[in-house]
């Protein structure tokens, strides 16, 4: 076996360095193959995979099939992949190569389907191990599935035979066009993993699209590539030959490496006469002889494969970059529209217009408000004679009270989040990420139980203002004070003097929250002082906004989550960060 630490040839010290940089790359390869397996593009789930998906699958094969393991082992032998459209004759071009049928050929499609392996048995430990192709099970067999049973595409057939040369192998692929997704993709696969590429094409499809694919970027990656024209009718070679090698030169590849093969009939063993294929055998069989020429090959296809894997990475990066900054318009846009929906309750709560309707009734009620809406222009001193009052009759009923404030914040909450949801909604609908990520989200939004958690909010900020009543009222005094009022009462108070405001109101609603107001504030001062009261209402509207928030934050979690599930900024750091180092040449630093 021969080492590759000392024999690094030019072409590989522009990719990858001499040994100690070729250790730090492989360190590098395998850390991004990591996180890119980690990577997730956002895509409708319904659909076919996307094309940044195919991407990251390509290049995690590229990583794991073909680079580290030639990073690691410059000297290992070469392998050749046979590829080609469907019908172009590569299973028979392997078996007479072999000089026995060890891949089915014939005329029902696709053929070849699990990929069958031809090495020489000194070689085998090269390729019994997951050196290369590690994701394919190694098993022995013909190449194809029997009658009415499925292909394997996890598994690679081994043929060890001593009719291949040492220092080369020679790998069967499927059809690069075959009517089997997982066929193509798999042949896809392989020819990402080969040293060098034998591909083979007939007289009739040499200038097919599909094909030419490949070669185009088998030409960007510097591949060596053998191309077989095979079946080609006597004397047609003389227009087709000229035309084939011009195609192969615009596309960077070596017009001296195309092979003619004539068209023929197959001997009894059904293969293609040895006198067909010297000029091909003699060929491989130099090749496989030369160990420097071998390593000359590997290099230069390790260098073009890793400025190919290279500029795939910034590819991905730059999509994945892209998706963070979608998502980042999501969460800032989702985020304002919540916000906004807080800045909404506070103005509803902040300009008097809850005190309208249904809780100033129940308000007037409870302070006896005929007679306060009678004498409002000038009596208020029976205000305060009642305020006195309190304190000598019957404790009055608060529930109404409290029923009434609950029910108007309640409404006001309900309708501000409600509004919010709908409203994000429509805005993730409008953009393709925010589309699939809608989709993916909880449903409904708001929740069905979103009247229940707001009334659960509001019973517990009433419970809040409870405790902090008790807390201020403790001693002798002040609980004597309250006690004929009752903390309940003394609680509804506080949430009157909270919302109490002039700010919106008109006409006679002025007079009324204001009376509310002084009212309020001159009870709650007679028992805890004026200090006391000012800080009891500023703690009591801070705890109101504490569980609006709370109720806001918890009704916006499916659409934080959704975004939360999607982005990757540590693996779009990560792939940066490795991204660089292969572009630094293998990190030489």
């Amino acid at each position: 076996m021969e080492s590759n630490s000392d024999q690094i040839r030019p072409a590989l010290s522009e990719a990858a360095g001499d040994g100690q940089i070729s250790n730090t790359t492989i360190k590098s390869l395998i850390e991004l193959r990591g996180i890119l397996s980690d990577l997730v593009f956002v895509g409708n789930s319904s659909s076919a995979t996307s094309e940044s998906d195919q991407l990251r699958e390509k290049t995690v094969h590229q990583i794991s099939d073909y680079l580290i393991p030639r990073v690691s082992n410059l000297g290992a032998p070469l392998l050749a992949v046979i590829g080609g459209s469907t019908g172009s004759g590569k299973s028979t071009l392997v078996n007479s190569l072999v000089g026995e049928q060890i891949s089915i050929s014939g005329a029902v499609r696709p053929t070849t389907r699990t990929p069958v392996l031809a090495f020489n048995p000194v070689d085998q430990p090269f390729f019994e191990s997951d050196r290369v192709l590690p994701e394919l099970t190694r098993v022995s067999g013909g190449g194809f599935a029997v009658a009415g049973d499925s292909s394997r595409h996890d598994a690679l057939v081994m043929k060890p035979h001593g009719n291949v040369p040492q220092g080369l192998a020679i790998l069967d692929a499927p059809d690069i066009d075959s009517v089997s997704d997982d066929n193509r993709a798999l042949a896809g696969q392989l020819l990402n993993a080969a040293d060098l590429w034998i591909f083979v094409t007939t007289a009739n499809r040499y200038a097919d699209a599909l094909p030419w694919e490949l070669l185009t970027d088998a030409g960007v990656r510097d591949i060596t590539v053998c191309v077989v024209l095979n079946r080609v009718p006597p004397g047609a070679e003389r227009d087709i030959v000229p035309d084939l090698r011009r195609l192969l030169i615009e596309k960077n590849l070596d017009p001296a490496l195309l092979h003619v093969v004539n068209e023929t009939q197959l001997n009894e063993q059904d293969l293609l006469p040895g006198e067909h294929l010297e000029p091909l055998m003699a060929w491989l069989n130099a090749l496989a002889a030369d160990s420097s020429k071998r390593q000359q090959v590997a290099a230069q296809t390790l260098a073009g494969a890793l400025k190919r894997t290279t500029a795939d990475v910034g590819e991905l990066l730059a999509e994945l970059q892209d998706q963070e900054a979608q998502l980042d318009d999501l969460r800032r846009l989702t985020n304002e529209r919540f916000a906004q929906a807080q800045e909404r309750i506070n103005a509803a709560l902040n300009d008097g217009s809850l005190l309208r309707g249904e809780i100033l009734s129940r308000w007037q009620d409870f302070v006896g408000a005929g007679e306060l809406l009678r004498g409002i222009e000038g009596a208020i001193g029976r205000v305060r004679d009642r305020v006195g009052a309190f304190f000598s009759g019957r404790p009055p009923a608060t529930h109404r009270v409290e029923q009434a404030i609950e029910s108007g914040l309640h409404t006001v909450f309900i309708a501000e989040i409600t509004k919010a949801c709908h409203d994000v909604d429509r805005s993730w609908k409008n953009t393709p990420l925010g589309q699939v990520l809608r989709d993916g989200l909880e449903a409904p939004r708001p929740s069905n139980d979103l009247s229940e958690q707001a009334a659960e909010s509001i019973r517990l900020w009433q419970k809040d203002i409870l405790e902090m009543i008790r807390e201020e009222g403790a001693g002798k005094r002040k609980t004597a004070r309250m006690a004929a009022f009752g903390i309940n009462g003394v609680a509804v108070i506080l949430m009157v003097v909270v919302f109490a405001s002039t700010a919106g109101l008109t006409g006679l609603e002025i007079g009324i929250a204001g009376g509310s107001a002084v009212v309020g504030q001159k009870l709650l001062e007679a028992i805890f002082g004026e200090d006391a009261v000012r800080r009891m209402a500023m703690r009591a509207r801070k705890m109101l906004d504490a569980r609006a928030q709370g109720l806001i934050a918890k009704t916006s979690e499916p659409y934080a989550n959704g975004i939360g599930r999607a982005a990757q900024p540590e693996v779009a750091q990560a792939l940066s960060r490795v991204t660089e180092g292969l572009n630094s040449k293998g990190a030489k630093k």
